[in-house]
Formats: C-alpha cells, structure tokens, sequence
C-alpha cells in the first residue's frame, strides 16, 4: 500500500515538474531566441526544477524496484543504481552553478565544458540506462505493455543523445533532450495510472 502511493505521487509530481520545465524552457527560448543561451532568472528556475527532479526520479526507480516482479530485481536494482548516479550527478552540477558559479561568474553550461559533459553524462547515460532497465519491472496487460515501452523507447532515446557530445555534434543530442524532456514526463503520468490501478487493488 506504502509502495504504491508513494509511486503515484512521486510519478506524479515528476510529471508535473517536467511539463513545468517545459514551459519555462519555452519561456526562456521566446526571450533570448533559439541561438543564444537561456539566463536568469528563468535560467535559475529551470536549475532548481532539476534539483527538485533529481530525488524524484531516485524515488521512482526506488517504488518500481519495489512494485517489480522478483525475477526482474536484478534489472531494477541497477535501474535504481543509475538513478541514484543521475540524480548525484545532476544535483552537484546545478548546486554549483546557483551557487559559486553565480559569486564567482565562472560558470557557463554550454558546450563544450566539463560540467556540460557532466550533465550529458547523468541525463543522457545514466537516466537512459536506468529507464531502460526498469522497463521490465512492468509486464502483463495493455497498460503494462506500454509503459515498458515508453520507458525502453525514452530511454533509448536519451542514450543515442550521447552520440552528440562524442562525435561533438551537439544537434544529435537533440535525440537525448526529446527523450528526457518529452518521453519522461509522459513515462512519468503513465507509471503514476498503473501504480493508481495498483492501489485500486490494494484497496479491494
């Protein structure tokens, strides 16, 4: 019961967090246009809704470790494993840019730069391998089906954007922000209504 509630709601707002990116990147492009970077303040926004995703998607991957069947834990547990590296990762990267960077104004997350790399490394490796792996978590019925799908295709697609940054063609990654900016929160809604069904269940 604890499980599965708390797979909802942390599903659930995960969604709500990257739709709400979403709009504030589309925010930011509308103002400083598609060929210059986003600033503040809708730059700082954009920082501190991935700070509040990074625990999120840890929590997720934890609830579907959990909700899975036995004989996929292996394939979970390393689904959480990556999870935890994403969100690690991610967090230092943009608690340094609210932080130091913007006291010292040394820090630029454009490509190319080491602390890009950093954050192609957790969204685009490590998040894509633990969608990937926590896919077969989900087997059975229609719903089942297709989130198991829509998390190995998102995942998929989040590492084919690590393609851009190694052959350092930064258009290709394009394939990794559809991924994790549009596959995700749609993941993210569909996992919520299974663990909602499972509730329903639960409940009797």
């Amino acid at each position: 019961m604890i499980t599965t509630r708390v797979g909802f709601w942390t599903a659930t707002s995960l969604g709500i967090l990257g739709v709400a990116y979403a709009i504030v990147v589309a925010v930011g492009v509308s103002q400083a246009g598609s060929d210059s970077p986003i600033v503040d303040p809708v730059l700082a926004v954009m920082e501190v809704l991935t700070l509040l995703s990074a625990p999120l998607i840890v929590t997720l991957m934890a609830t579907i470790h959990t909700h899975g069947p036995p004989e996929t834990k292996v394939f979970t547990a390393s689904a959480l494993a990556f999870g935890v590296a994403m969100a690690t990762l991610t967090s230092a990267v943009h608690f340094i840019a609210l932080t130091v960077a913007r006291a010292t104004g040394s820090f630029v997350l454009e490509w190319p730069s080491a602390m890009y790399a950093a954050e192609l490394l957790a969204w685009d490796v490590f998040l894509g391998l633990a969608l990937v792996l926590s896919s077969s978590a989900f087997k059975g019925g229609n719903l089942n089906r297709t989130v198991r799908w829509a998390l190995a295709v998102t995942g998929a697609l989040c590492l084919l954007g690590t393609i851009g940054p190694l052959i350092n063609d930064m258009r290709v990654q394009r394939i990794g922000m559809l991924g994790y900016g549009v596959g995700l929160p749609i993941c993210c809604f569909l996992v919520a209504r299974v663990f909602s069904r499972a509730g329903e269940r639960e409940r009797g």
